[in-house]
């Protein structure tokens, strides 16, 4: 151990750092960043990510094999915010590390269900509030959080004392200068930073194609407002559950407007929860209903916040608009409003569910049509000019997009005169020194898929179910004698197969085709006998189907 120091030491020396993604560099989502100098590591959010194809996989994590290499260096993890795509791959982390975990208290909340939801106990992880403008020893790191706006409520940026020197990472953030929990980015803070000395910035990139990020949180409260005020009916807005500044100002529109709120859905309601809890929601203690309370309600008397923006399958909004949620149903009449966008890949499924909204005579409004109902928790291209400006950074490296984000990013800082960048993605380090930047080689990186059992799925077993996906499963089972005869006739199923599931005339000729070969199968043929029944079954399953299934074969030997 003692020699690795000493050349860790030669490497870095006293006035460098590493740096390493993990995560969310090269991609919108599953934050990961790991900052190494001699005396340890400091890791800056830990997300997970969600699959674009519903192959059973619930959730995605950073492969941490280049972290577990190093668990005796690793000195503690700190979040910026409590958004899932940067707190939610702690409890994968936290299986194999014990470390401290430092994050300002609505983060800790959500930590505090998650690890309860992977059966940690209440005591098990060691979770240190993080309050912006105080500061804190992380190992051999110095951290001060900084209060950012965003979409969720104590976001923060991080200005972290390195032996390089002082490395801000931005977290998610904006410049509205009236968010609805009345905390906006404190630029004083911002700008102090700046005066002492940035070696490094690290700036979120998201809306780097965007000129000027469009509205604001209270723009997006008028106008929904102004749309619930005018609907003679039920009313429906979705929004991302973890947007706690809407639900502060949702609920201030239901109290003005005279409607009575139910939530709809399981992360809305666990957001509400925690929100409330540490004193960042004050609905009055009546506006909340039941939804059995809610069906006594009439129409025009209810508000109804729902999750599912995405359309994601089983969510709230979903199930509401194919008619099969058990707590709500919509007629004719009603309202939804979808203050929300459309995550890109989700194209295809938030249209159909629009539809089929519209085909139930439900009034639906999106920021196709109303696009003051939503603005971004990200910064635009103005407020992304603004924090480099006010920290003039020595350095500077994009993070949290994809790679046309980042290279986006960094034309920006160019042309404000911070020339010292690079752009990486995830698993290409990077040192510096303060002054200049240096890639190093690509270290183990990727993405670990989590089985909706909450178990890894190795690369094997995931591609298995891609291929079952893509061309079906013949199942075969047969009865050997002790003669090597059929004992009877065999047995065959198939799944996903076109023209030949459920068809009994197709099934039939395969257990046809099949006892026929059987019977002219020799011993010592290069072919084993399962071997044999398979090529047999391919043959006639892409005879009959033009496809070729995975065929999986059965043989039973009497003795």
């Amino acid at each position: 151990m003692r020699g690795k120091n000493r050349s860790l030491t030669a490497l870095l020396g006293r006035e460098r750092v590493r740096l390493v993604p993990l995560g969310g560099l090269g991609e919108i989502g599953m934050n990961c960043l790991c900052i190494e100098q001699d005396e340890g590591i400091l890791i800056v959010d830990c997300g997970a990510a969600f699959p674009e194809d519903d192959h059973g996989v619930d959730v995605l994590h950073p492969d941490f094999s280049w972290l577990l290499e190093r668990v005796e260096r690793v000195q503690g993890v700190f979040l910026t915010h409590g958004h899932e795509d940067h707190i939610g791959g702690l409890p994968y982390l936290l299986n194999e590390l014990d470390v401290p975990v430092w994050g300002p208290p609505h983060a800790l909340g959500l930590v505090k269900r998650r690890l309860a939801e992977h059966d940690f106990g209440p005591h098990e992880v060691d979770l240190r509030v993080a309050s912006a403008g105080e500061s804190y020893e992380v190992g051999s790191f110095r951290v001060d959080p900084v209060r950012v706006a965003h979409s969720i409520v104590e976001a923060t940026a991080l200005a972290i004392q390195t032996n390089a020197g002082c490395v801000v990472h931005s977290g998610d953030f904006n410049f509205d200068p009236d968010p609805p929990d009345g905390e906006p980015t404190d630029e004083a803070a911002l700008e102090a930073i700046g005066d002492r000395g940035v070696a490094l910035l690290l700036s979120d990139s998201t809306n780097s194609d965007v000129p000027v990020r469009p509205g604001s949180e209270r723009t997006v409260a008028s106008r929904v407002e102004t749309l619930v005020a005018e609907a003679p009916a039920r009313v429906v807005v979705a929004l991302f559950a973890s947007n706690i500044q809407r639900l502060i100002t949702f609920g201030e529109i239901a109290q003005r407007v005279g409607r009575k709120v139910l939530l709809l859905g399981r992360s809305l309601e666990t957001q509400y929860a925690i929100a409330t809890q540490i004193g960042r929601l004050h609905w009055p203690s009546d506006l909340l209903v039941s939804a059995e309370q809610a069906k006594s309600l009439p129409r025009e008397k209810l508000l109804v916040l729902a999750g599912g923006t995405q359309a994601e399958r089983n969510s709230a909004l979903r199930r509401v608009s194919l008619g099969t949620h058990q707590l709500l149903a919509l007629e004719e009449g009603d309202t939804v409003i979808l203050s929300s966008r459309v995550i890109p890949g989700n194209e295809r499924l938030v249209s159909a569910m629009h539809n089929d909204l519209l085909r139930a005579g439900i009034r639906v409004h999106s920021r196709i049509t109303e696009p003051e109902i939503h603005t971004s928790g990200h910064a635009g291209r103005s407020e992304q000019s603004r924090m480099i400006e006010l920290l003039r950074p020595r350095c500077f490296v994009p993070v949290h997009g994809t790679l046309h984000h980042m290279l986006r990013h960094q034309e920006l800082a160019h042309s404000l005169g911070v020339t010292t960048s690079v752009v990486v993605e995830n698993g290409t380090p990077f040192l510096c020194d303060g002054q200049s930047l240096e890639r190093e080689p690509s270290v183990p990186h990727g993405k670990v898929p989590i089985a909706l059992g909450g178990e890894p799925l190795e690369p094997q077993t995931l591609q298995a179910r891609t291929d079952l996906a893509r061309t079906g499963v013949a199942l075969l089972s047969v009865v050997v004698d002790r003669n090597g005869g059929l004992a009877g006739a065999p047995q065959v199923t198939t799944r996903g197969v076109p023209v030949v599931d459920d068809q009994p005339g197709a099934l039939r000729a395969l257990a046809t085709e099949v006892a026929r070969a059987a019977g002219s199968f020799r011993d010592g043929r290069s072919l084993g006998f399962e071997d044999f029944l398979r090529r047999v079954m391919r043959r006639k399953l892409e005879s009959l189907s033009g496809t070729r299934p995975i065929i999986e074969v059965s043989v039973l030997r009497l003795d």
